[in-house]
């Protein structure tokens, strides 16, 4: 898409919300109209990217206040929401390992116990990257990793678009990379998102050790069961991988020992995960996990005690997912302040009373699963569908917490496409599989990752009290 008709569609589309907002619309008010036009607008552009994902929520944000649906200072809190400084923690965390290359070591530690059997390089290839996305951004895992599983590739001479080896051993990094944000609350953009919409709705505060005791576990299964499509769909060509081993123990040894600094770092990352669990299990101080976030960062960038510059983060670190984070939440506190989800909500559960809890946890969990084909971006997906979720359970009398977890991690689906979420998209650069050989998979693999989360309803359930 060229730069005119980018702008074309960013011009047309903000005239369409002053058009909806001032022509009458039944009873509704300005402040309703306008909320409308925002999240049409919100849609438009996530899906053409007509201007910069991050811009996007700067936008929601300038429009909300603009048509009053919220002062200026209440707008502009949401840039500097809880939410954001956990994801500035996760950040500050990801370019600490990154400097000192320890979360090349973490992954490579685990594939080490993996030996030169296809299949099983593969589920540790996918473990690894599984486990790392949960402590960093799943676009640096992938990163990290895809390198890696190339290097592997190398060895059996995999013919770029024609070894399955290939295609199950990038596919598999790009999955794992997207399945293991769900673990942690900090793994990934969608999961803090939504911890704050049930909050927000229902008034329950899902702490950091209490999700991880669902996430982690959800994580773990469905990367077991994303490998076992894989080696079914694309049974490997070769049955070993002679060699394997070695770059894993040649990368290690690039590595070496542990300097000081690798120490501190590492001693840091550990305190921060006690700091995060720490509320699950001893009353500290409301908020705890927020807190604690800001004080993590502290600690990275204290002189003399950190490993970190304050130029290097500022340099390294993605800032632009904060304000697309500040956007969703934006959007989704506009809908429901302005009344506009209820009302959606209790439109689409005419059609549902009567349906078990079950099934419309599964559908919801269905149509948030597949939508990232359309927004592609995992976040605005649950910034779009949590709200929703939450208000379609509250409207049916079921428990709004359950399913707003379920839409914010059914969010977190990208398995079709190559261009839904970074990770798909580095593999995919790679040459090894085609667009219509991932979409095979991941249509199983979205169905099946659907009742799985569902199949964890009793036992959310009972975590949740």
């Amino acid at each position: 898409m060229n730069d005119k008709l980018k702008l074309f569609i960013a011009v047309a589309t903000l005239s369409v919300v002053g058009i909806i907002a001032y022509i009458p619309l039944g009873d509704f008010t300005l402040q309703q109209k306008a909320m409308i036009g925002i999240s049409i607008l919100a849609i438009v552009y996530w899906v053409t990217e007509c201007v910069p994902i991050p811009v996007t929520g700067i936008v929601i944000i300038l429009l909300e206040v603009v048509f009053g649906v919220f002062p200026l200072a209440k707008g502009l809190s949401y840039i500097a929401s809880d939410v954001n400084m956990l994801i500035l923690a996760g950040l500050v965390i990801s370019i600490a390992l990154s400097k000192y290359q320890l979360d090349r070591l973490l992954s490579l530690k685990i594939l080490s116990f993996m030996g030169e059997n296809t299949d099983k390089i593969v589920l540790g290839m996918m473990l690894a990257t599984a486990l790392l996305s949960m402590w960093i951004p799943n676009t640096a895992a992938a990163a990290i990793m895809a390198p890696v599983a190339v290097g592997m590739l190398e060895l059996i001479r995999a013919e770029k678009g024609k070894s399955n080896a290939g295609k199950i051993m990038m596919i598999g990094v790009a999955y794992a990379a997207t399945i293991g944000g769900i673990g942690t609350p900090v793994g990934t953009p969608p999961v803090p998102i939504t911890i704050r919409n049930v909050k927000d709705a229902t008034g329950y505060e899902i702490t950091f050790a209490k999700w991880m005791a669902w996430g982690v576990p959800i994580a773990l299964v469905l990367t077991i069961i994303a490998w076992k499509l894989l080696t079914l769909f694309y049974p490997p060509e070769v049955k070993s991988i002679p060699g394997g081993r070695s770059i894993v123990e040649r990368e290690l040894a690039k590595i070496g020992k542990l300097n000081k600094q690798q120490k501190t770092t590492l001693a840091i990352f550990g305190i921060a995960v006690i700091l995060w669990l720490m509320d699950s299990f001893y009353p500290v101080l409301p908020n705890w996990t927020y807190i604690a976030s800001l004080i993590i960062i502290i600690l990275y960038l204290m002189p003399g005690v950190g490993t970190l510059s304050w130029d290097e983060v500022s340099r390294e670190a993605d800032w632009g997912v904060l304000f697309l984070v500040a956007g969703g939440l934006a959007l989704g506190g506009g809908l429901r302040e302005t009344g506009i989800v209820k009302m959606l909500a209790d439109s689409i559960a005419t059609g549902l009373t009567g349906a078990s809890p079950y099934l419309v946890n599964i559908v919801i969990a269905l149509v948030a699963g597949f939508s990232v084909t359309v927004f592609c971006s995992i976040t605005a997906t649950s910034s779009a569908f949590v709200p929703i979720a939450i208000a379609i359970a509250s409207s049916l009398g079921m428990d709004a917490r359950f399913t707003g977890i379920v839409a914010g991690i059914a969010s977190c689906f990208a398995f079709l496409l190559p261009a839904n979420t970074p990770p798909n998209a580095i593999a995919y650069s790679y040459g090894y599989f085609k667009n219509y050989e991932m979409a095979k998979v991941g249509l199983v693999l979205t169905l099946l990752s659907s009742i799985v989360l569902i199949a964890f309803m009793p036992v959310i359930t009972l975590l949740i009290g």
